[in-house]
């Protein structure tokens, strides 16, 4: 697993990204953990500190790589050096992933899904909730009720 500052960065030795925009997340200037197989990245994850919440997700593998573990490994690393804040996360399914299934995902990994921004109080200001509310968010982390 390798940790990687930006897009930028990625891109040199992931020719094939797709950002993280042109896949619909409104956050940008993320940190990637990366897993690579043989000098070859098949997987990743990101995150930015928010300030008192981290934004994690655009979550990705490899179709000739899924169902080897490899999601697991990268969210665990991830959400295991990020245990200081709560976590908020936009579900946005890419290519064939499912929404059902990476919802399930979520609530098996602890997450409730955001219904209204009662749910967010003490994690993101009202401003950034309005900024945020229109995406599939879901909340997990220290200091969720």
């Amino acid at each position: 697993m390798i940790k990687i500052t930006g897009e930028a960065e990625l891109s040199v030795v992931w020719p094939q990204l797709i950002t993280i925009e042109e896949k619909g997340y409104p956050i940008k200037d993320v940190i990637y953990y990366v897993k690579v197989v043989k000098d070859t990245p098949v997987g990743h994850t990101c995150y930015k500190d928010m300030g008192d919440w981290y934004f994690i997700g655009n979550s990705y593998v490899k179709k000739e790589f899924r169902g080897q573990g490899i999601y697991e490994e990268l969210i665990t690393v991830r959400d295991d050096y990020l245990d200081d804040k709560p976590k908020v996360t936009i579900v946005i399914p890419i290519e064939d992933s499912e929404r059902k299934r990476l919802e399930k995902l979520m609530v098996q990994r602890g997450y409730t899904k955001v219904r209204s921004f009662l749910d967010l109080y003490g994690i993101m200001s009202f401003l950034e909730y309005m900024r945020y509310r229109r995406y599939n968010l879901w909340k997990g982390g220290l200091n969720v009720v």
